[in-house]
């Protein structure tokens, strides 16, 4: 089973809001938090995203943490002396997710959303549980990432991945999670952010880790 690379977690502002990912320099990067981030207001608009069409950002991840009541990893990724690393889903990471889970198509964000409303209505802690597993408790840049073949990779939630570097020049790398039924994630975005953060790194992946079979 093989992965693309680090995902992570999403923090959400209010409950009628998500975040989208604001561009900003390398250099910026450094005064900015991870919560700075992910819970930063779509600039070109002037407000904050909304479920959209575009399932290559990360609104869902953004909402999935408020909804299911995960908003505790605010303090943690807003802590400027932490040293974090987020695997972060995009929309579309999760699209696939709640198709596996319901058998049935998606065709709207807000349906996904709604889905894995459902698994948690149903297993409570189980959404939370995958979000956090997107939470790496160490600064993984793109070099200890490209370094970290073999790797067994603790999460803050205490479960375990794997790290599998396939092409390091083209840093091809892939997630093996728990989960040995489904496809494992790839790292499809270095540095979501403009790079390193105050307090660690945000990588994007195409697939949600899963820290077991679901």
């Amino acid at each position: 089973m093989y992965k693309r690379a680090l995902a992570a977690v999403g923090i959400a502002v209010a409950a009628s809001t998500v975040a989208a990912i604001a561009p900003v320099s390398a250099a910026d990067s450094k005064s900015l938090t991870i919560a700075d981030v992910l819970l930063a207001d779509d600039k070109a608009s002037g407000q904050a995203n909304v479920l959209d069409r575009n399932w290559r950002d990360y609104d869902l991840l953004t909402a999935a943490v408020l909804a299911v009541g995960a908003t505790d990893l605010v303090p943690a990724a807003a802590n400027k002396d932490a040293a974090l690393t987020v695997l972060a889903p995009n929309d579309q990471a999760f699209r696939l997710l709640a198709r596996d889970l319901t058998k049935k198509p998606m065709r709207t964000e807000q349906q996904v959303l709604d889905a894995l409303l459902a698994v948690e209505a149903g297993a409570p802690g189980t959404i939370k549980t995958v979000l956090t597993y997107h939470i790496v408790p160490a600064k993984l840049g793109p070099a200890a990432v490209l370094a970290s073949d073999n790797v067994q990779v603790s999460t803050l939630g205490g479960g375990t991945f794997a790290v599998d570097v396939i092409n390091k020049r083209v840093a091809f790398v892939q997630f093996v999670d728990g989960d040995t039924n489904a496809r494992n994630a790839y790292l499809n975005k270095i540095n979501v952010g403009g790079g390193e953060l105050a307090n660690g790194y945000i990588h994007g992946v195409d697939r949600v880790l899963r820290p077991i079979d679901l």
